[in-house]
C-alpha cells in the first residue's frame, strides 16, 4: 500500500475535520440545536428504537449468525464476509469512541447543554459514554459503511443515503450538536478504511500462498 500519499490525504482530512468542528461549535452547533429543541420528546420513540443497545445487539447477533454459518458450511461469500469485517470495524470503533474519546473530551448533550448553557465547550476527562463528543452513532455507521463501500462498491449509494439520514436524524432528535456528527463522521471513516485495507492486504497474502 501506498502509505505516504494517504496518511498525507488523512492529515489533510483531519485539519479539515478540525476546522469543520471549529466552525460548528462557534457558529452552528447551539442555533441547530434549539431549532429541533422540541423534537425530543416526539422522536423518543426512534431514539429508543436506533439506541445503542439496539445497534450493539444487532451487529452481535450478524456475526454470530455468519460465524455460525462459516463453521457449518466451511466457507463464506464475499459479501458475508465483508459484513463480518464492517461488524467487528463498527463495534470497535464504538467502544473505542464511547469509552475513550468521549471520556476525552467529556461535551455534553444538547438538551444537557441547553438547560444550563456555558462558554465552556469540553469538559476534558470528566466524560463518560453518555457524553456527546464524538457522535457514537455515527462512529458505528460510518466505520461500517466505509468497509462495505471498499469491499462491496456496489453498496455505496444506499449507505451513502442511510448515512446521510442517520446523521439528520441525530441532529432532528437533538441528540447530538452537528460538530459531535462531522467528528464521528471522520473517527468511524478512519477506522473502517484501515480495517478494510487491513482486510485487503490479508486476502492478497493468502492469494499468493
Amino acid at each position: 500500500m501506498m502509505f505516504g500519499p494517504r496518511l498525507r490525504l488523512w492529515c489533510i482530512l483531519l485539519i479539515a475535520m478540525l476546522i469543520g468542528v471549529a466552525i460548528c461549535i462557534r457558529w452552528l452547533d447551539a442555533p441547530i440545536a434549539l431549532t429541533f429543541l422540541t423534537n425530543s420528546d416526539r422522536l423518543s420513540g426512534l431514539g429508543t428504537g436506533l439506541g445503542t443497545m439496539v445497534l450493539v445487539s444487532g451487529e452481535v447477533a450478524v456475526l454470530t449468525a455468519i460465524a455460525i454459518v462459516r463453521m457449518m458450511k466451511g466457507n463464506l461469500a464475499a459479501f458475508y464476509k465483508a459484513v463480518f469485517v464492517a461488524c467487528c470495524a463498527s463495534l470497535s470503533a464504538f467502544v473505542a469512541n464511547d469509552y475513550i474519546l468521549k471520556f476525552i473530551f467529556g461535551r455534553q448533550r444538547p438538551v444537557d447543554f441547553l438547560q444550563a448553557p456555558t462558554t465552556q465547550v469540553f469538559h476534558f476527562f470528566q466524560g463518560d459514554h453518555q457524553t456527546s463528543f464524538p457522535s457514537g452513532h455515527m462512529v458505528m455507521a460510518t466505520a461500517f459503511a466505509v468497509v462495505m463501500i471498499r469491499l462491496q462498491p456496489r453498496t455505496r449509494p444506499i449507505l451513502i443515503i442511510l448515512l446521510c439520514l442517520g446523521a439528520l436524524a441525530l441532529l432532528m432528535g437533538d441528540w447530538h450538536f452537528l460538530g459531535d456528527v462531522v467528528a464521528g463522521t471522520f473517527v468511524g471513516a478512519t477506522v473502517g478504511f484501515v480495517a478494510a485495507e487491513l482486510w485487503i492486504e490479508h486476502i492478497k497474502h493468502h492469494s499468493r500462498t
